[in-house]
Order: C-alpha cells, then structure tokens, then sequence
C-alpha cells in the first residue's frame, strides 16, 4: 500500500520484527495497518503468515493429509486448528488487522 502524501503514519514493530505503518489521524485512520518491512525470516516461507519466534524453521507448510487420514487424533487437531484460523481471520476483521 502506498501512503497518502502528506499524511502522517505510525510505525509499530509487530511480532518477529515485522514492521507495520498506519494513518495517525482520521479519516485514514480506519484504514488497517500494513506491513513496510521487517526480518527476512518473520514469515512462514510461501506464506504472508508471520513466523512466532516460537516455531523452528518451516520448511513446508502444507500438511501431509495421508498422514492425517490415517491418525484421526490428527484430524480433530487439524480441525481445531482451521476452526481456531478462522476465529482469527474473523478477529482481524474486526479489530482492522491485515
């Protein structure tokens, strides 16, 4: 996103050292913020996902779904886990996260 000239931006360093800028003042100020920058290694590779420091490095980050019909204990996790995405998606809109 390109900024509107003239108008001044915050900028917050997110999770991972992810950098994000944001309007300072209406009406701008209800548009979300966006990233500018950061660390290389702040995202899951392939993804827009921020990496937790938490998280070793994510090699691939598409599930193996052989594995997870053959283990239903997986699927139930996997199912918490798409349910749990899209209570954060939904969170985000809300609070006007990218």
């Amino acid at each position: 996103m390109k900024a509107n000239e003239g108008q001044a931006l915050i900028y917050e360093r997110g999770m991972n050292g992810i950098i994000y800028a944001r309007y300072r003042d209406p009406p701008h100020n209800s548009i979300p913020r966006w990233i500018v920058g950061g660390a290389p290694n702040a995202f899951c590779p392939g993804t827009s996902i921020p990496r937790p420091d938490s998280w070793p490095d994510v090699e691939d980050v598409n599930p193996d779904f052989k594995l997870i019909q053959k283990h239903p204990e997986l699927q139930e996790k996997y199912k918490e886990y798409l349910e749990l995405q899209i209570k954060y998606q939904a969170w985000e809109k809300v609070v006007g996260q990218p």
